[in-house]
């Protein structure tokens, strides 16, 4: 006989398979090169250059610098910029990935790294205005600037920037959508690009 108050529960019951909890999106520093976009992901009009990823003190120095904040837990920083073809367009893409020890640290370091874009915003002298953006992220803070659009995210324990000149917002959105599949792809052991 079931106990009283299980009959017909459904969940299952602690210690039994099923119940683990499922680890945090993180990336590696090596995972990082694979997890940031690659040109045709984005669209065919843009051509960039090779990935860059740093570690330890110099990535410290490149997250302390845009969140102007301690980023604690910060494992590995990259970045990756992207051009669309011809001189006419100045449309222009970049994107920069952090990983972090914990989700608690990308959390914190996301929303530094977003009110530092918002402050930059203003003392520009033309102040924000959000921007929705469904990108998929367990976190997004999305503003927009003039023709600029800034997409800060955070996909378990990595923050992501999409940093956006001359692009529409469809375009926008589709850039971080990107960004962010191709972390949870890397994250899960898959390769991005197959």
């Amino acid at each position: 006989m079931p106990a009283k108050g299980r009959e017909g529960s459904s969940a299952p019951a602690e210690g039994r398979p099923g119940t683990a909890k499922k680890p945090p999106v993180w990336v590696d520093a090596t995972g990082l090169f694979s997890a940031l976009p690659v040109e045709a992901g984005v669209g065919d009009i843009f051509v960039g250059g090779n990935p860059v990823v740093v570690q330890e003190g110099e990535a410290l120095t490149h997250c302390s610098a845009e969140t102007k904040s301690p980023c604690a837990g910060l494992q590995a920083a990259g970045k990756k910029e992207m051009d669309a073809r011809g001189s006419a367009d100045k449309t222009r893409l970049e994107f920069t990935l952090y990983t972090f020890r914990t989700e608690e640290e990308a959390s914190r370091a996301m929303k530094d790294l977003a009110e530092q874009q918002r402050k930059s915003s203003a003392e520009d002298g033309t102040p924000s205005k959000p921007l929705t953006v469904d990108s998929g992220a367990d976190e997004t803070d999305a503003i927009q600037d003039g023709d600029r659009s800034h997409v800060v995210m955070r996909i378990g324990a990595v923050v992501a920037h999409v940093d956006a000149s001359g692009a529409e917002r469809g375009n926008v959105e589709h850039a971080a959508k990107v960004q962010v599949a191709r972390v949870k792809s890397v994250a899960a052991g898959i390769n991005p690009d197959r």
